[in-house]
């Protein structure tokens, strides 16, 4: 009997750790810079400079995984910086040097990977995508720096809006198309094209933002609006001036830098 009581107090215990630890609080190593013993990337940019970035593998592993067996290979040497825009952010990682290669080191499209660690905020580095769980080589570093319009407010309206239903998403763009006078066959055909673009996308970050996050997108910028959407992997650390020079070049209408920006080499450092 004694034995049995023992057994179920050991149960509980198991238990009550569990539930425990489901409840901590987040760790925001992006706020926190705790980054001791992540790897980190080091990018070489043509006629910039360098620019490094601590690489979230708990968080992100097959993204973090991906990103370091390319780096290692050689595969972003030479690569351009092939759409750019200013206030928002800078990307790469793609062969074709137009945004419609690129390709991962598992053969296919690779799964998103969210965590309410890790957000877009200015300086994160992220993989770009074409909708759900279409991960490949492609990143983009987020320069978004102005968060004064980032108020309790506007995340309340975040989240709601993520919250739509891929229907209601359709039907609030559909309003629009009426105003600008289009028939009810055009309509039809906009619709189908609107739902089939709604259900291969995220709907983004749809839970509540802490006090602490929201306080750092006011005070340092970044994109919340991607949260959900994107997987986070990574951080600048080093060079985020360079990210910004990088920004303000002249592009074309496709948003490519008229001059090319080569990125030399990415190492791991460990």
């Amino acid at each position: 009997m004694k034995k049995r009581k023992a057994g179920i107090f050991s149960l509980f215990l198991v238990l009550m750790l569990a539930l425990s630890s489901c409840g901590e609080d987040p760790t925001y190593y992006q706020i926190d810079g705790s980054y001791e013993g992540l790897p980190v990337a080091v990018f070489e940019i043509e006629d910039y400079g360098t620019v490094k970035a601590v690489l979230f593998e708990n968080d992100a592993p097959k993204a973090v995984e991906n990103f370091i067996s390319l780096a290692e290979s050689g595969y972003y040497d030479g690569l351009t910086f092939h759409r750019v825009i200013s206030d928002f952010m800078i990307q790469s990682g793609d062969p074709s040097g137009d945004g419609t290669g690129g390709e991962s080191i598992y053969g296919e499209k690779f799964e998103d990977e969210f965590s309410n660690n890790l957000y877009h905020f200015y300086g994160a580095l992220s993989m770009a995508n074409s909708g759900k769980d279409s991960n490949g080589s492609q990143f983009f570093i987020v320069q978004s720096h102005n968060g004064a319009d980032y108020t309790g407010s506007y995340f309340d309206e975040l989240i709601s809006g993520n919250k739509k239903s891929v229907k209601e998403r359709v039907q609030s763009d559909l309003a629009y198309y009426r105003q600008y006078g289009y028939s009810d066959s055009q309509l039809e055909s906009v619709e189908d094209q609107l739902t089939a673009y709604y259900e291969k996308q995220n709907t983004g970050r749809t839970k509540k933002y802490d006090t602490e996050v929201m306080n750092y997108y006011a005070q340092n910028g970044g994109t919340p609006y991607l949260d959900g959407k994107h997987t986070v992997f990574g951080q600048v650390i080093e060079g985020m001036e360079i990210v910004d020079k990088i920004a303000d070049v002249t592009v074309d209408d496709n948003d490519k830098p008229v001059n090319d920006i080569v990125i030399t080499s990415v190492t791991i450092e460990r």
